[in-house]
């Protein structure tokens, strides 16, 4: 089955309700308007990651021929259970002028929390002995192949050297996004007023103005902190520090690719609640995360969030 994005996939929704949360989902998302996603029929999926290359030789006339190949790592991405229920007062309900806005006023809120936790879990969640999916910040963690700390030590401010080092990390995929949040982009904007340059800036098809560092698209996200933590120069927790993190992003089935069940998003209607004057819907979706290439995208961590950046 080919792979679509939330968006794509609502063309093909089962009711009105889920289609509109599902705008709602993407609204005003960089990364779920482009986060392609696999739909599994069981609760899991084993895929192959190369973790070791192989390598190749040159050889003399009648030599020995060595024999090299890829180590394969089997990774497993388990479907996860992420949502909420959401209740309207009947007495609310019934003495309001419009009876859908007050659930659409409800839902959206709904929504916009779920979009969030996932978001958060995009790049914080840690899978081991809990109930969450692992994030970028797990899988994206090989200093060998796609992961570039800024210095080291407990944090260090950005250089565009380190930025660049991570892009050139990707190799045999094209980038499609350089994702950071909104103090690291003003002070990376500050860096390139100084030297008299600025990023490259162009009107999307719906008249939104998208920057581009070295022809990638550029997007902020509010769910990237600034507080992490680092040890070594390295990435080691979400809060504790004054620290952020830069991705060098590839959405592709053998890069970052969603991963979610064969009915997406849900929007169950559980009618009147035994317990209280109250109607209840239930939105729930079965998602997941997985990494399939090493080289396909990248992270700079370890950065310092306020330092000036340097070149």
């Amino acid at each position: 089955m080919a792979l679509l994005t939330l968006a794509e996939g609502n063309k093909y929704s089962r009711t009105e309700l889920e289609r509109v949360v599902v705008d709602l989902l993407v609204k005003e998302s960089p990364i779920l308007e482009k986060l392609q996603f696999e739909e599994l029929l069981g609760n899991s999926l084993t895929y192959n990651q190369v973790t070791t290359r192989s390598t190749a030789s040159f050889y003399d006339v009648g030599d020995t021929w060595g024999e090299s190949t890829p180590v394969l790592t089997p990774q497993t991405v388990v479907l996860k259970i992420l949502g909420e229920d959401a209740d309207v007062d009947n007495f609310v309900a019934r003495t309001r002028s419009n009876i859908i806005d007050v659930w659409a006023t409800i839902l959206e809120d709904k929504v916009k929390a779920v979009q969030e936790k996932f978001l958060d879990t995009f790049y914080y969640g840690v899978a081991s002995g809990t109930k969450t999916f692992d994030g970028l910040h797990t899988l994206i963690a090989s200093t060998t192949y796609n992961t570039v700390h800024a210095g080291a030590g407990t944090g260090t401010a950005l250089s565009m050297l380190k930025l660049d080092e991570a892009i050139d990390m990707i190799k045999g995929f094209k980038p499609q996004l350089v994702v950071m949040s909104k103090l690291m982009r003003r002070r990376i904007t500050v860096y390139l007023n100084s030297v008299g340059d600025k990023f490259t800036a162009m009107r999307n098809d719906f008249g939104k103005l998208i920057e581009y560092y070295r022809d990638i698209p550029i997007a902020v996200d509010d769910l990237i902190v600034d507080t992490e933590t680092a040890a070594s120069g390295a990435y080691a927790a979400k809060t504790g520090g004054a620290n952020t993190s830069i991705f060098v992003l590839t959405f592709a089935p053998q890069a970052v690719c969603g991963v979610h069940g064969s009915n997406k998003i849900e929007v169950e209607d559980l009618g009147n609640l035994e317990t209280k004057d109250a109607q209840r819907r239930r939105i729930k979706w079965y998602c997941g995360l997985k990494f399939e290439n090493l080289i396909s995208s990248a992270k700079v961590d370890g950065i310092v969030a306020g330092g000036t950046v340097t070149a």
